[in-house]
């Protein structure tokens, strides 16, 4: 066996030491850091972007031969390639050559011929030279069991390496009688650093390296299959428990594009009213990994400190901003901050987080304002004409308005199973549903002809009639279109397009069937997965009430995977108090998994039952509103998705103790007026286009519109007021009469004491 030592011609100490200033800089401990380029190396080190049967673990061992921390990963292909002198690898480096990726051992063995890293964050920076800070004699053994096959081991003291790496019986009789340590038996590599800092051997040892590790790398972690981890003394590190159970939730649900080539993949906001957050600010992560914060602005003093969240860009996105990163990726280096690539990332975070922070009523916006005012003054109306239904008071609106009609597809059958190629002679059919919601039985007119969609132009008519629909029925008309040269445009897309009139009104709907004759459907369509509601059962037909201790049977999804991929997913439901505008959850329903083959779609096993006890809901409301939600996510890395993506949702809401809102808002319109001239808080017009106006530029609301609670009630009373006087407006004065008298009557003393009498009794009541 060769010991003899070949001196790597650097200053290595020099060369290397620059790594703890790094860190200082950037405002992190030598542990933090050490951990994040460590697992950084391990994560660069795989084949592939997979994950399976992966692991990167940390951990102190101290034995006859001393302390040793040893960072060691598995699923990797290990220090690959020939077992290059060291001398030639300098004279290599002298003569400005570089070692290309293959040669994995050889650019180990060298103090700074690296990179080729595609699979992990670090493209450049600490390295290697990290496992050399590490130790209080800058010494590291390395060793690694090779995907060929080979053991090879080594090791760099202060910068000398032996020239050649070691190899089989040799190499694993070197590591035992210096280290005390066994060969490595998994592919991969394993580095062991000699008498490390105490404060990295009493972090691994007391465990407070992992919050640095979960906070770097949770990403990642989540994204682990149950044959790979990050551990530390051999424990896997989890995620922290809690970090996105805010009293406030954003995440976004499908990838959006910022600027012309900036695409977003990932971003989530959690504020903690109370705290508990273990995390602040916003990150943006590389690969996987935390690489610095982002600056905010604008944060109301109410929230700070309480709030973090994340952001994920493309890859493209990524490459950008690993230029301009710092040497430790714990930032962006001084002076680079101004680039393209950093400042529509801060803009982007500045702007998502506002936008939430404004929704949630944190910041205060004009025009959130208005909207937020409006949607309460709309759910004011609709409780204040419940409460007049509910003391038997006459209706002044006519209740929701259905949709005059509707048309529909139906029975659609193609040639060929799941396409939508088609050739002369071939037969499409279908059926067409006209459901009409008239009072009266009505006339409609159809009209069936093929579109030619690049020109424009009508290619042929397949049918044209008229049917008579009778009131609140539905007619099923069938058809087979047979494709011909004469009746479509061949090498092309053509459309089947349906055109529905109602005699008499002009009212007008379409729907389009495409088919591809001779031709194969362009691959143009957005692949995608959707989710439904397939089935839920109510205790009453027809209505989505439910009672405490009712219960909702035989809930199920339906999940089409319009794609040409599998769809490895996981499905969670859980029901949210959607009377709250944060919609808190309340509680966990289910959690599925399962595969969808592609272009292929599958109904979810059965929520056989679903309680509201009374026990579990009361202390969230005693009446409301529920929402149901499904939560589609993906479970497998695809072509489309990772691991973890928030694929899609279905929301679907139920009423708890109270009747589904049918929208009798329509019994009059609501302005909000700002008016300081005017005297009046609000006031009304009876008859044709019937409204109440509330004045909210008048004091009295001015007083209260920082109190969310009482000013509620000042819109209440102000609007439930105009909304008796428009009763006395409109003549309908049944319920102004008194001791049998008509109100009409009445002196006008005891006509106006009645009003008044009327309006002080109906809010009273609305209180109880």
């Amino acid at each position: 066996m060769n010991n003899s030592m070949t001196p790597i011609p650097q200053n290595y100490k020099n060369n290397v030491d620059w790594i703890l200033g790094a860190y200082t800089d950037a405002g992190v401990t030598f542990p933090n850091g050490f951990q994040k380029d460590a697992i950084q190396n391990a994560v660069g080190a795989r084949k592939t972007n997979k994950w399976k049967n992966w692991s990167c673990d940390i951990s102190l061992i101290e034995n006859e031969h001393g302390s040793f921390v040893v960072v060691e990963d598995s699923g990797t292909v290990g220090l690959t390639g020939k077992n290059t002198p060291s001398e030639t690898i300098n004279q290599m480096m002298a003569n400005g050559e570089v070692l290309p990726p293959s040669e994995r051992l050889s650019r180990f063995t060298s103090m700074f011929n690296s990179g080729g890293n595609t699979t992990g964050g670090g493209l450049f920076g600490a390295g290697k030279s990290v496992y050399s800070v590490a130790s209080q004699t800058y010494t590291y053994y390395f060793d690694s069991l090779r995907e060929d096959g080979l053991y090879v081991a080594n090791l760099n003291k202060c910068g000398q390496v032996m020239s050649v790496a070691l190899e089989g019986t040799d190499a694993k009789t070197f590591i035992h009688d210096t280290t005390g340590l066994d060969e490595k038996k998994s592919t991969g590599t394993r580095v062991i650093i000699e008498m490390p800092k105490e404060e990295l051997a009493e972090s691994i040892r007391q465990g407070t390296i992992i919050p640095y590790i979960q906070e770097s790398w949770w990403l990642i972690i989540q994204r682990l299959d149950e044959s790979s981890a990050i551990t530390v003394n051999g424990n896997p590190v989890p995620i922290p428990t809690g970090i996105k159970d805010g009293s406030h939730v954003f995440e976004l649900q499908n990838p959006e594009t910022y600027a012309s080539n900036y695409k977003v993949k990932h971003f989530g906001l959690y504020v903690f009213d109370k705290g508990g957050n273990i995390w602040g600010g916003i990150s943006y992560y590389r690969k996987g990994m935390k690489i610095g914060d982002i600056e905010l602005k604008d944060i109301p003093d109410k929230i700070k400190g309480k709030y973090w969240g994340y952001v994920e860009v493309d890859e493209a996105w990524e490459d950008d901003l690993s230029e301009i990163e710092d040497k430790v990726h714990f930032g962006v280096s001084k002076g680079k901050k101004l680039r393209a690539a950093y400042q529509n990332l801060k803009n982007y975070c500045n702007e998502k987080t506002k936008a939430n922070l404004i929704e949630w009523g944190f910041i205060k916006d004009k025009e959130t304002e208005d909207k937020k005012l409006k949607d309460e003054l709309k759910q004011i109306a609709e409780d204040i004409q419940d409460l007049f239904d509910k003391l038997g008071l006459e209706d002044l609106g006519k209740g929701p308005k259905k949709a005059d009609f509707d048309v529909r597809w139906q029975d659609i059958a193609y040639p060929v199973k799941d396409s939508e190629q088609v050739t002369s002679g071939d037969n499409i059919s279908f059926s067409v549903r006209i459901k009409s919601s008239y009072a009266t039985d009505k006339k409609f007119e159809y009209k069936l002809y093929v579109l030619n969609p690049a020109t424009g132009e009508v290619v042929c008519s397949i049918a044209s009639d008229k049917v008579t629909v009778k009131s609140n029925t539905a007619e099923k008309l069938a058809f087979i279109h047979k494709v011909t040269k004469d009746n479509s445009v061949r090498f092309a897309e053509n459309r089947i397009v349906l055109s529905v009139k109602v005699i008499g009104s002009g009212k007008e709907k379409k729907k389009e069937l495409p088919y591809f004759f001779d031709i194969d459907r362009p691959d143009n369509r957005r692949e995608s997965v959707n989710l439904s509601l397939h089935e839920c059962l109510f205790p009453i037909e027809g209505s989505r009430r439910v009672n405490f201790g009712e219960k909702v049977r035989k809930v199920c999804y339906k999940i089409e995977n319009q794609r040409n991929h599998e769809l490895s997913y996981k499905l969670n439901v859980s029901i949210h108090n959607a009377s709250d505008p944060t919609c808190p959850k309340i509680v966990d329903v289910a959690s599925f998994t399962g595969v969808v083959k592609p272009f292929e779609d599958v109904i979810t096993p059965y929520i056989e039952e679903i309680v509201f006890e009374k026990v579990v809901y009361e202390q969230y409301l005693t009446e409301g509103v529920l929402e149901l939600r499904a939560r589609l996510i993906a479970n497998k890395d695809d072509n489309q998705y990772e691991k973890g993506d928030k694929i899609t949702f279905y929301h679907y809401k139920v009423f708890l103790n109270s009747d589904e809102k049918n929208g009798k808002n329509d019994a009059f319109d609501i302005q909000s007026i700002v008016a300081p001239e005017n005297y009046k808080r609000s006031w009304c017009t009876p008859g044709n286009g019937r409204t109440i106006f509330l004045n909210v530029g008048h004091a009295a609301y001015l007083n209260v519109q920082d109190y969310p609670d009482i000013q509620h009630e000042y819109l209440r009373e102000q609007m439930l007021k105009q909304y008796v006087l428009l009763y006395l407006g409109e003549g309908k004065y049944d319920m102004f009469g008194q001791d049998g008298k008509d109100f009409s009557e009445l002196e006008p003393q005891e006509a106006a004491d009645q009003v008044l009498e009327k309006i002080e009794s109906i809010y009273a009541q609305s209180l109880k």
